[in-house]
């Protein structure tokens, strides 16, 4: 039917409209500023095949003429993602403009006119440190020798120049701490230009040398023509951190909202699918995600440099945070509410000098990234770390990063702006996961968070950043190396049950176990996650990796075993249980010792083989749980003239203590916010199609996977909805 009206509608007019790949709504944050005949840039992004020819925008029915500045392409050749920059007809004051875009070369502006005269562009740079001479950079001087000038993009619409420079004293030393990075974007005609001054602690880390603990200023002033255009401090600039003052010279071109179109974002696996469960406004998610009262742990921070904005400031703190999951709870929220803009900035922060205020910032000849080449490298985890980090003054505690609790920083950001800036902050994190101690690569073997965020941060990376970035490759290769290991050791092993290996014995410090190795399945389902969101970007290998992994999260959901135990009964696992704490992975061999005093703690004797039935699995997890014991107190029973634990009356499920997990359907799940976490994997499961899968999810919803946390929840691709 299409395709007869398009043909009559040719025949009539000579031409047939194209369809768009994806449309979106942008908003003008001014409320009083109307837009005419404004250059802008925006970041596109486009899934493999769609944007095969070009991309032209077209408001209503009007294809622009555009400048497209292709960042990465697919392995199809395909458009993945471009800054694609024209002139915008209009936007009304605190109104919205759709676009359309669309697959097709766009029209050719015309020639780029300078609105200002480079060579004079009058920027400079103060710093004013509390010990010694204030530092300069000067741009004016620097744009006057051409060699210093790398250009970003240089297209007829939009032209973006960057100047690397080392701030001096009065008497012309460099200083030997501070690097500053200049980066101008100018549009045609336009005297305002965008400049942002990154300023960076990177040098390559030395354990004994002449570096500060801290290196602390009165005062950090952007100038232009001797104007101020920012101001800020005291600070202090701790070794490995960095920010960004980002203004403009001559008055805002434009404050526009750059908003997704979250569902052509999940529907292309760039990201998730979530669902609300009560479903909130842009004023609702802002109010949330900005309000001081709202803020869980911790209170609203500024939004200025070196803070962390709404990132939870010390990593290790703990697990129950909103900006841990696939991607934080505030991106989350965004993308659902399709656009809170005071969330959209706080989410700019957080991926920008939100993430930079944290000590992973090392660049190595030139590549945006922690000192992945050099062996020796001194490990943050160590000793190092405390004597370097702690600050003597005690009034301020750093920003303090680990791989157990890395939120997803600056992929979004960098999906929704396309700035060099966030493509930085992306790849310093995704170096940090693989070359940090105790990491150097992909620790996978615990199947645990550690593991699931460091290959989603170098996932992403490898997936999204542009086709020259110079770490983009040791990403790649990186991600299918650990694919490889786990094929070798996991894919192609006999066991029926996936569990890990290993395991994750400290289960973030819960009680000790009398007879058996564990995993923290919770921590599992996210790993599930992290290989389907590998496979979901074009990790090939991890397909298998992910379908091996999830069956795991599937059966305890799922399995048919049974198992007869030392205590002469059979048991099953029950899927009302399928999500504790911890799971047993393997049996153990363990005798009674004295701890001191009347108190008895275990000692492991030997491991005695993996667990390869669900039955078992349920058991000693059951057994594990409810005779698990504290060092503090010992063990509370004791096992009979047999060697038979006792359990606890079944109507307590794995209860007692710290699990009481509902037995039947009239309890209520103590802690079924893990069945929510279960929903994680469980999503990837469903669209992996991954046998029984679609049981495990229904029965997930039962459950307590319909609870949620922060108000949503994930979902699989494929499953509308209304199906939950």
């Amino acid at each position: 039917m299409r395709t007869l009206a398009c043909l009559t509608f040719t025949l009539a007019a000579g031409i047939c409209a194209a369809a768009p790949v994806v449309s979106n709504t942008y908003d003008n944050l001014d409320p009083a500023g109307a837009l005419t005949d404004v250059p802008v840039t925006f970041s596109r992004i486009g899934a493999d095949g769609h944007f095969t020819r070009g991309i032209t925008p077209s408001i209503e029915g009007r294809k622009l003429p555009a400048q497209v500045d292709v960042l990465r392409r697919a392995p199809d050749g395909s458009i993945r993602h471009a800054l694609v920059s024209f002139v915008l007809p209009h936007l009304p004051a605190g109104g919205t403009v759709k676009v359309d875009w669309l697959n097709e070369a766009p029209p050719a502006p015309p020639a780029f006119r300078w609105g200002f005269e480079r060579d004079k562009l009058d920027l400079k740079l103060l710093l004013a440190p509390v010990e010694g001479k204030p530092l300069s950079s000067d741009l004016g001087k620097l744009l006057r020798s051409a060699d210093r000038v790398r250009l970003l993009h240089d297209g007829p619409v939009m032209k973006e120049f960057q100047v690397h420079d080392v701030p001096v004293d009065a008497d012309g030393r460099p200083d030997p701490h501070l690097d500053v990075y200049w980066r101008v974007r100018a549009f045609a005609g336009q005297r305002s230009a965008r400049v942002a001054a990154v300023v960076e602690r990177t040098k390559d880390r030395k354990e004994s040398g002449p570096e500060p603990v801290q290196y602390k200023f009165k005062s950090v002033r952007l100038l232009v023509g001797g104007k101020a255009l920012y101001e800020e401090g005291p600070l202090d600039h701790l070794d490995q951190t960095r920010y960004r003052i980002l203004a403009w010279t001559d008055g805002r071109l434009e404050d526009i909202h750059r908003r997704p179109n979250y569902e052509y974002w999940w529907r292309n696996r760039f990201v998730p699918r979530f669902e609300w469960i009560k479903p909130k406004s842009p004023a609702e998610v802002d109010a949330f995600y900005t309000s001081p009262q709202s803020m869980r742990p911790v209170p609203q921070r500024s939004q200025g440099i070196l803070e962390s904005g709404i990132i939870l400031r010390h990593m290790p703190n703990t697990g129950g945070r909103w900006d841990l999951g696939p991607y934080p709870s505030w991106v989350i929220g965004y993308l659902l509410s399709e656009g809170g803009p005071k969330t959209y900035r706080s989410i700019l922060h957080a991926d920008g000098n939100g993430g930079g205020a944290f000590f992973v910032h090392v660049r190595q000849a030139g590549a945006p990234g922690y000192n992945i080449f050099t062996v020796k490298q001194p490990a943050q985890d160590g000793r190092y770390r405390i004597d370097l980090y702690k600050l003597p003054d005690g009034t301020k505690t750093p920003c303090q990063p680990d791989h157990a609790h890395t939120p997803g920083i600056a992929y979004v950001s960098y999906l929704l702006t396309g700035d060099k800036y966030y493509a930085e902050e992306m790849s310093f994190w995704a170096a940090y996961q693989m070359g940090e101690y105790p990491h150097k690569g992909l620790k996978w073997q615990a199947m645990d968070r550690s593991f699931a965020w460091s290959l989603r941060m170098t996932t992403d990376a490898a997936f999204i950043l542009p086709d020259d970035h110079p770490l983009r490759g040791y990403f790649t290769d990186g991600v299918n190396k650990c694919m490889d290991e786990m094929t070798a050791k996991l894919v192609k092993s006999p066991r029926r049950v996936h569990s890990p290996i290993e395991g994750n014995f400290q289960c973030s410090g819960r009680q000790n176990w009398v007879n058996a190795e564990r995993c923290s399945s919770w921590m599992y389902a996210w790993a599930v996650w992290a290989l389907g969101n590998a496979a979901d970007k074009g990790f090939a290998k991890a397909a298998p990796v992910r379908d091996w992994a999830a069956e795991y999260i599937v059966g305890l959901y799922t399995s048919e075993d049974e198992f007869q135990a030392p205590d002469g009964k059979t048991y099953r696992y029950d899927p009302r249980d399928a999500m504790p704490y911890s799971t047993a992975i393997s049996l153990l061999e363990t005798k009674i010792v004295p701890l001191g005093g009347d108190k008895k703690g275990v000692e492991k004797v030997r491991r005695v083989r993996l667990l390869d039935n669900f039955g078992e699995v349920w058991y000693y997890t059951k057994l594990n749980v409810d005779n698990g014991w504290y060092s503090q107190r010992g063990l509370e029973a004791l096992p009979d003239a047999n060697g038979v634990w006792p359990l606890r009356p079944a109507k307590e499920g794995f209860g007692g203590g710290l699990m009481r997990w509902a037995w039947d359907h009239k309890v209520t799940p103590h802690f079924n916010n893990y069945h929510v976490r279960a929903a994680t994997g469980m999503s990837i499961a469903v669209d992996a199609g991954v046998r029984r899968a679609d049981l495990a999810w229904k029965r997930l919803m039962e459950f307590g996977g319909k609870e949620g946390k922060y108000g949503h929840r994930i979902i699989p691709r494929a499953t509308p909805p209304e199906e939950h």
